[in-house]
């Protein structure tokens, strides 16, 4: 069997990564060729005010850097694609040069523009439009806040590209709005076929800032970038989350339920089409779409970003602890029996984390004095282990079919106490990994597209690639 070698760009919202991927022998070999990491920062706008934004132009340096590094080092390279996490975008001018720095889904602004929002589009408006959850972050909130915030800007903004579509336009000079990534956008139609003019008209969005929607799981083009033109361009999935459902093994005679647990926690079920009673709605589910074409009814609950924003606080005060040392504290730590809930708009928020956390649980009676490092991130995970399995229960009753198993993907499987504590609180078995879903994904997408990979295949690929653990209810 011929080797051949894709290549995928998994952009996080603290790293990023370039990582190549070489199928051979049944079974994809992945090598990370360069990793880097970035962060949102307060960036001063023409007005003066300052906003949370990206630095796009070291992204796209690491992107290129990254690349080049890994077509000399395999040049069998065919292929490459971006993804990234949901959401954000890139303002263009005519001239297709970006207006503003990346802006971040976390940013305030949302927040202060969000009654003149709602004024203009309810909940329920949002709703029935779109079958998302309304929310601050928002692709739609964002664009109403820019127009809001940033007038003389808007006046000049000749599309938007949504961020995944943005890198893939530098890379091959073709524009497009990937349907998986603009399915978060509350901007389009429930199924994620095409954009809701009723929601452009009702925000005053020019509706000339985006075209129609772009089939994913197709080619984009070659590569324009000088030293990288033997690679070709595809859409293999422009979510990050839509990647990691593709890497899941999937038995066909029952509901595929995920969690992809990172910085967010995303906990959803594989569908064909839409969930959009209004118990779906009541609950806050989200139809997001794959990038095969069907659909993913979810919840977006706060994850990681919970812990990781307590390390910052707690090395800010000179307690620094990685990861690993946490979970081993909080495993040596007795159960409290309190939670808190991940759902509360104050834990997405950045800074003082763990000030929030104690005030949570004061408001709840709790005692919280002597609460140590251990102690809280144990009442942390529990809290989303508590969560994972309301979600489960809200997604069983929708569906009509109760789980069998959950995946759990992304970088939430490393962590042995979390999936033990959410198989306790399902009381199914956690199927844990592969850590990496994202790209793994990403990279049989790839193949398929290039036609190296037989779709039908695709789970005995998964299966002698991937590591994963099985932790069963206690």
């Amino acid at each position: 069997m011929s080797t051949v070698t894709a290549l995928a760009v998994d952009l996080g919202s603290s790293s990023g990564r370039v990582i190549a991927g070489t199928f051979r022998d049944d079974r994809i070999e992945e090598v990370e060729v360069r990793r880097f990491p970035h962060e949102a920062r307060l960036v001063s706008g023409d007005d003066g005010t300052e906003y949370l934004s990206w630095d796009l132009e070291f992204i796209w340096q690491e992107i290129v850097a990254g690349l080049r590094e890994a077509v000399a080092q395999f040049p069998d390279a065919v292929s490459v694609s971006v993804d990234t996490w949901g959401v954000d975008y890139v303002p263009l001018d005519a001239d297709g040069q970006p207006l503003t720095p990346g802006r971040a889904y976390r940013d305030e602004r949302t927040i202060r523009t969000h009654d003149a929002f709602r004024e203009r589009l309810s909940d329920e408006a949002l709703w029935a439009a779109t079958g998302i959850a309304p929310a601050t972050i928002n692709t739609a909130n964002q664009l109403f806040a820019y127009l809001q915030e940033e007038p003389q800007l808007a006046a000049q903004t000749a599309q938007i590209l949504l961020l995944p579509d943005y890198f893939t336009y530098l890379l091959s000079g073709e524009r497009g709005w990937s349907r998986s990534h603009a399915s978060s956008s509350a901007l389009i139609k429930p199924g994620a076929h095409e954009f809701s003019a009723d929601v452009f008209e009702a925000l005053g969005i020019p509706r000339s800032w985006v075209g129609d929607i772009t089939a994913e799981h197709t080619v984009a083009g070659p590569c324009i970038i000088e030293g990288l033109e033997q690679l070709t361009v595809v859409r293999a999935g422009a979510h990050d989350t839509a990647c990691a459902v593709h890497a899941l093994q999937r038995d066909v005679s029952q509901e595929s339920y995920f969690l992809s647990c990172g910085s967010w926690s995303v906990l959803g079920v594989l569908r064909d089409e839409p969930l959009l009673s209004d118990d779906a709605r009541a609950l806050g589910l989200t139809n997001e779409a794959t990038a095969d074409g069907g659909l993913r009814p979810l919840f977006n609950i706060t994850g990681l970003w919970i812990l990781q924003e307590l390390q910052r606080d707690w090395e800010a005060q000179g307690r620094t602890h990685g990861i690993v040392e946490l979970i081993r504290l909080a495993e040596a730590s007795p159960s409290t029996g309190a939670t808190i809930n991940p759902d509360e708009p104050q834990f997405a928020l950045p800074f003082e984390m763990e000030k929030r956390v104690l005030a949570a649980l004061d408001a709840q009676g709790v005692d919280t004095e002597g609460l140590d490092e251990g102690a809280i991130t144990r009442i942390v995970l529990e809290s989303f282990a508590a969560r994972y399995a309301r979600g489960i229960a809200d997604l069983a009753a929708l569906t009509d079919a109760p789980a069998q198993q959950l995946n759990l993907v992304g970088g939430g499987s490393r962590n042995k106490l979390l999936c033990q504590l959410t198989a306790d609180a399902l009381g199914v078995p956690v199927v844990a990994g592969p850590v990496e879903a994202s790209v793994l994904g990403s990279l049989l997408a790839q193949l398929e597209i290039m036609g190296h990979l037989d779709p039908a295949d695709r789970n005995a690929v998964i299966g002698s690639t991937a590591r994963t653990e099985v932790f069963e209810p206690r």
